[in-house]
């Protein structure tokens, strides 16, 4: 009779340790949910961030096209993806960081950007002279087909990876990789 009772109170244990594991099992799965959801709502704004990148791209694109306003399309791409909008759960120190990080770049890419205008201008200014130079002396050089094709496309394949660089150091800057 006594193992007929220690039968029934072990049998009562496990069903006391199913109900326990069958809490944990629910606690775990309401988690997991919670965590499915999480992640859902993450892919989403990376997903609405890539489309915004995507519309950075064909600006920068539009500016290895053309040399002459090269430096103005890239400037105005750079513009447009401080209006890239990322959200995400931050602490205040955080954001008190990336503020200050946004300002310190911006501050120095107004600088750079004020720096390569002057250079250009200088260097414009120079060559104009230059010209005249050669012109008032009579005296050149000339360039073979095949040297002119060569230089041509060397400046091309150099002003498409600089373009790539850019493009690749806006997708780190922002986020994208």
């Amino acid at each position: 009779m006594s193992n007929k009772y220690a039968n029934l109170v072990e049998e009562i244990n496990k069903q006391e340790e199913i109900a326990e594991q069958k809490e944990n099992l629910t606690e775990q799965l309401s988690q997991v949910t919670n965590n499915v959801n999480d992640v859902k709502e993450i892919v989403g704004k990376l997903e609405m961030a890539i489309e915004d990148l995507k519309k950075i791209v064909p600006a920068v694109t539009a500016a290895s096209q053309s040399t002459d306003n090269a430096v103005e399309a890239i400037t105005q791409a750079i513009l447009d993806s401080r209006d890239v909008v990322f959200t995400n759960k931050l602490d205040d120190e955080s954001v008190q960081q990336l503020q200050t990080k946004y300002a310190e770049y911006s501050t120095k890419e107004a600088e750079l950007y004020k720096q390569h205008g002057n250079n250009i201008a200088t260097m414009l200014e120079h060559n104009v002279n230059r010209c005249y130079e050669i012109i008032n002396r009579g005296d050149g050089a000339y360039l073979g087909r095949k040297t002119f094709l060569r230089l041509f496309i060397a400046f091309w394949i150099c002003s498409v990876i600089i373009v790539l660089e850019i493009v690749y150091g806006l997708l780190i800057l922002f986020g994208g990789l």
